[in-house]
This record gives structure tokens, C-alpha cells and sequence, in this order.
């Protein structure tokens, strides 16, 4: 079983495996230039970010209908999400002190192109400038989150889920999730005979934790690049409803998510040239702290073979998201 862990961390994992010189947007000095530094690092890694943020509201439910008790289910599945065309590239405007030195004025952000040579110069508090090379994306718009699920039948119509990735790494990436949910079938207290169809009520907390490794800074070299850590802890709040046919099962939601992350940098920043002097972060390395909340809707179907099932759905928002699972089920 470890080693299919480490098979599935690997197919997921391995498209985000670029490192990139983040650490040499900080190779400022004042407070001001620390704002601009950690502006220009928010707009590169504010689509991955905002990804995290709503994957973990998404992939609870491929159905409305709770198991009955020690009903169960196993599962595999990932949550995928799209980055728009106008999140793999952002501009300068709007920051005080910082301009495009050379190249384009295009800037990939974390899921961006692979090939740019920009140059960025950034105005220190004593009226030097900082030059800086513009960051480099992975070329690959996608934020994937995959999980193993399960569910459990108890009471009165009622369900305990969970899921989770156990700690996989990957050239120096790790991550890990987990996440406990309780569903409920509010449809049997309206309908005394069999009802022709399933709405429950869901409500889920789900904590994603990852380490991408730094590489040395190109302006600035440091003691220890370390690691860029973030922490996404988010909650799904849902009404489902589902129709179900003998191999198939239709079913639409709607609900509310908030999740909130939390992005700083592990190492030592003390400068090799002069170790009296450190790059241009917080005292604590706490780089990014954000919250979502807001409304979803979406829908999707499950095709069930015997014990087996396959689902996949979608749900609307600004960023396209799917979600795609199979596992085994029992009633």
C-alpha cells in the first residue's frame, strides 16, 4: 500500500517538481522595498494559492443517499483544478518602486511559462535599485489535489466520511491531507414512503499541508534556501440532491466554502557575503495569509457496475474545477 501511495504521489507531484529563485525577489532592503518584494512574490504565487484555497471544498459527494448502517465506501479520486489563461501571467502596474528593467512585461505566475528572461528592477528605501530576474513558471495550468476517501453508514440516514493522502514526497515536494465530514439525508423527514429523490446535507473540514524546496538565490546567495511551506484548511458547507437509476446516479449541488491559507518561508536567510544582514522578509517568514469564502454550485454523475462506481463533476466558479473518483461501494 506504500508503494501505491508513492506511485500516486508521484503522477500528481511530479508536474509541480520545478523549483523556482523565488527567494531572489526579497533581495531588497528598507521596509518599503520589502512591501514591493512581497507584492511581486503574491501575484507569482497567488493562482496556486487561490487553487488550494478552493480544492479543498471540493470531491466530498457523488451521491445524496447516505449508506445505511455499516454501509460503506472506498474510494480514489482528485480534485483538479484549471488555472485561467489570465492567471499564468501578471504585470508590475500598481507597484510602487518597481518597473520592468528588461524583456516582457508579461510575468509568469507559478503556473506559468517556463521561458521567460525579464528582467525586474525594485527601488530600495535608500534609492538604489535591486535587479532582480523575473521568476519562472511550471508551464502547466493545473492544481491537482488527490485523495482517498471513504464513508461509513451509521444512524438515522446518516454518514461519517473522511479522506486523506498520507505524506508523500517528491524531489523535495511534500504533501499531505486530510479531512472528516458528516452527511445527512434531510428528504426522509418529508416523505413517510420511499421518495423519488435523495437532498442531504453535508458539512466537511479538509487540511492540506505542502513544503515546494527553494533554490538558491541567484542575486543573494543565503545559508539555507529551505523550504516555501503552506498550510490550506478549508470547510464545505453543501445541499445535495441525487436521482438514482439502476447504474446511474445524477446529482447536483450547491454550498458555501471557506478556507484560509497560510504561506511562509523555513531557512536561513542570512546572507554567505555578510551573515549580519538576512533577504528582505518578516521576522517570522510569514510571506501570505488569505481567506476564501464563497458560494459554489455544481453537478455531476456516478456510473456503478455491481460494486464498483466511477464519478466525475464539475463546479462552477471562476477557476474550472472537476472532480474525478472510483472506488467500491457497498449499501
Amino acid at each position: 500500500m506504500k508503494s501505491l501511495y508513492l506511485y500516486i504521489g508521484l503522477f500528481f507531484l511530479s508536474p509541480l517538481s520545478y523549483s523556482q529563485d523565488v527567494l531572489s525577489l526579497f533581495s531588497t532592503e528598507g521596509e518599503n522595498a520589502q512591501k514591493s518584494s512581497l507584492e511581486l512574490f503574491n501575484r507569482y504565487t497567488g493562482p496556486l494559492v487561490e487553487s488550494y484555497k478552493w480544492a479543498v471544498g471540493l470531491g466530498w459527494n457523488h451521491t445524496a443517499r447516505p449508506h445505511r448502517p455499516i454501509g460503506f465506501d472506498l474510494s480514489f479520486g482528485s480534485a483538479i483544478v484549471f488555472i485561467p489563461s489570465d492567471k499564468l501571467y501578471y504585470d508590475v502596474n500598481g507597484i510602487e518602486g518597481v518597473r520592468i528593467i528588461k524583456g516582457s512585461e508579461r510575468i509568469p505566475t507559478f503556473f506559468g511559462s517556463n521561458t521567460t528572461s525579464s528582467v525586474i528592477g525594485v527601488k530600495n528605501d535608500d534609492g538604489t535599485e535591486a535587479i532582480i530576474p523575473a521568476t519562472q513558471g511550471v508551464n502547466i495550468p493545473i492544481a491537482p489535489l488527490p485523495y482517498l476517501k471513504f464513508g461509513l453508514g451509521i444512524y438515522k440516514n446518516t454518514e461519517i466520511m473522511g479522506r486523506v493522502f498520507p505524506k508523500v514526497e517528491y524531489n523535495g515536494i511534500i504533501l499531505q491531507m486530510w479531512g472528516a465530514g458528516l452527511k445527512h439525508n434531510l428528504i426522509q423527514w418529508f416523505f413517510k414512503e420511499k421518495s423519488p429523490f435523495d437532498l442531504s446535507i453535508f458539512g466537511g473540514y479538509t487540511q492540506v499541508e505542502g513544503n515546494y524546496p527553494l533554490e538558491q538565490s541567484a542575486v543573494a546567495p543565503v545559508k539555507e534556501p529551505g523550504n516555501l511551506n503552506f498550510i490550506t484548511r478549508g470547510g464545505d458547507f453543501e445541499l445535495i440532491m441525487s436521482k438514482t437509476f439502476p447504474l446511474l446516479t445524477l446529482y447536483v449541488n450547491s454550498g458555501f466554502i471557506y478556507s484560509k491559507n497560510t504561506t511562509k518561508f523555513n531557512g536561513d536567510y542570512r546572507l554567505l557575503q555578510d551573515e549580519n544582514k538576512t533577504l528582505n522578509l518578516p521576522d517570522d517568514g510569514l510571506v501570505e495569509e488569505s481567506e476564501l469564502r464563497t458560494w459554489k454550485f455544481g453537478g455531476g454523475i456516478m456510473l456503478k457496475f455491481g460494486l464498483v462506481f466511477l464519478n466525475g463533476d464539475y463546479t462552477f466558479s471562476n477557476y474550472h474545477q472537476i472532480n474525478v473518483g472510483m472506488g467500491l461501494t457497498l449499501k
